[in-house]
């Protein structure tokens, strides 16, 4: 009991935790280091307390209890050339204030992903069904990026006030997206060992935060010179926080024909998650002095001519629609040694379609309730199916000592897509290679290996409004991708 109790204080503290490392558009890419170290090719081996994610029916052949800790540390190399911009009716470029032809990287640091679990074995009906509880996260997103600025000529003559001004959101496309898994799992062997079934029922946390800048329509009518270049587009900025709870089911099924031969399928079927929180906004309204005396001091049109920077909060509610998912794997004993594993994983991704924020409870200047300030901003996307093959093997080198290698090549969801964003960064096809190794010392499993994930370039042109709300949905630019790895785990069998 005592070690019960240490597992569960362990998985608590671990899963306070929020690391990033994200497959097709924001899905994990595992955990782990023995299927981490085979390129996620182990839902037909699943002998270890990683099975919770990958198959639950492993647990059924675990021979011991177990007690397992992983722990992921990333780096992301993420950068954007924006290509923000439109034409004027001279030719002239004109971005609003983004840094376009500039080369900005996502901001640097190193991210942790933990997770543990723990696996026993116990009497039950006849027979012995094994139980584990389990934390890790399944869905997982974090990037950030400062794209914007006032010191360009032409925007001080928008609002120089503004240049400096700490109201100003020093990041401007945000997002820190995390789904935690608390997994109880249930196995047990059927047909004489040939065999196995398992089921996880999940209780799922999600917690979003979500920065976006806005470049909202001027609703001044045109010919007054309240929606003339530079003061057509108002910038907006949106930080929303919050969270939500909901459920998921992870089930399923080895069967071992041969010896040698073990053949394995899963489903996961996480439903959706309704986040609510606030919303904290941020206008820059332009600054044109020389019409002060031609607007009513006071009004609305007045706004749009102070220069004022006004904020106001709110509550807002979004649905986070999960993709479900169903995979294959098998996996063949070429030798005593040398064991080498296939999978494949099909997620409904076309079943995500971005999020669509919606917004209750306004707070702050009487100004800012005219409906321009209240409109419900979306960032829709139309994402595609998925498919996702790996490839791994493992090695006993020496009693003491298993080398792992595997490469995993996963289909991207925006594929036929334009409506890129700095938030949800998913480039094409993905090549990731891995290897590693575990240290056996008596009853510790003590794993380290390295991953690396390659997205290819992506050059979108031309801003696009997909739904017609007169605000631009897509951010176009060159786009390149990198992803480092380091995944460290330790074991105990009891």
């Amino acid at each position: 009991m005592r070690i019960l109790t240490l597992a569960v204080a362990v998985m608590l503290l671990l899963t306070s935790w929020s690391g990033s490392l994200y497959a097709s558009g924001f899905e994990n890419t595992g955990l782990g280091t023995t299927a981490r170290g085979m390129g996620g090719a182990f839902r037909a081996i699943a002998d270890d307390w990683s099975a919770a994610y990958y198959n639950p029916a492993g647990y059924a052949y675990i021979v011991d209890n177990q007690l397992g800790i992983s722990w992921g540390f990333i780096l992301f190399r993420d950068e954007i050339t924006p290509r923000y911009e439109d034409v004027d009716d001279f030719g002239n470029e004109y971005g609003w204030g983004i840094a376009n032809g500039q080369t900005i990287y996502n901001f640097h640091r190193i991210l942790d992903k933990p997770s543990a679990g723990f696996v026993v074995r116990l009497p039950m009906m006849g027979g012995e069904t094994v139980f584990g509880l389990s934390a890790f996260q399944p869905f997982d997103q974090s990037l950030r990026w400062k794209m914007y600025s006032l010191d360009a000529n032409l925007l001080r003559a928008y609002n120089e006030d503004a240049v400096g001004n700490r109201k100003v959101p020093g990041i401007h496309y945000l997002i820190d997206l995390d789904v935690v898994a608390f997994q109880a799992t249930a196995a047990r062997e059927f047909n004489e060992g040939k065999l196995a079934v398992g089921v996880g029922l999940q209780l799922l946390r999600g917690d979003l935060w979500f920065s976006d800048l806005v470049f909202r329509d001027n609703p001044m009518p045109e010919g007054t010179m309240l929606d003339d270049r530079p003061r057509e587009r108002v910038p907006e900025f949106a930080d929303n926080r919050g969270r939500g709870w909901g459920f998921g089911l992870r089930g399923g099924v080895i069967w071992k024909p041969t010896d040698k031969l073990d053949v394995a399928a899963t489903a996961y079927l996480p439903f959706d998650i309704t986040i609510k929180g606030e919303t904290f906004f941020t206008f820059i309204m332009p600054k044109a002095y020389y019409l002060w005396g031609d607007v009513p001091a006071g009004s609305a049109e007045f706004l749009f001519v102070s220069g004022e920077i006004p904020t106001q909060k709110s509550d807002f509610e979004t649905t986070l629609k999960l993709p479900a998912s169903l995979a294959f794997g098998v996996a063949y004993r070429a030798t005593e040694k040398l064991t080498v594993a296939l999978d494949a994983e099909y997620t409904l991704w076309s079943t995500y379609d971005g999020l669509d924020f919606s917004f209750s409870n306004f707070s702050g200047s009487p100004l800012l309730e005219q409906e321009f300030f209240q409109t419900d901003l979306a960032n829709p996307v139309s994402w595609d199916n998925t498919g996702k093959i790996s490839l791994g093997a493992r090695y006993l080198l020496h009693p003491k000592l298993t080398l792992l290698a595997g490469a995993c090549v996963d289909q991207s969801p925006a594929r036929n897509s334009t409506d890129f964003t700095p938030q949800f960064m998913d480039l094409g096809t993905k090549k990731s290679f891995n290897g590693g190794g575990i240290l056996h010392i008596n009853q510790w499993d003590l794993g380290v290996i390295t991953s690396y994930t390659n997205s290819p370039d992506i050059n979108l042109e031309g801003l696009v409004d997909s739904d017609g709300n007169d605000t631009f949905d897509n951010f176009p630019g060159a786009y390149k991708a990198d992803t480092y790895e380091t995944v460290l785990s330790l074991g105990y069998r009891f």
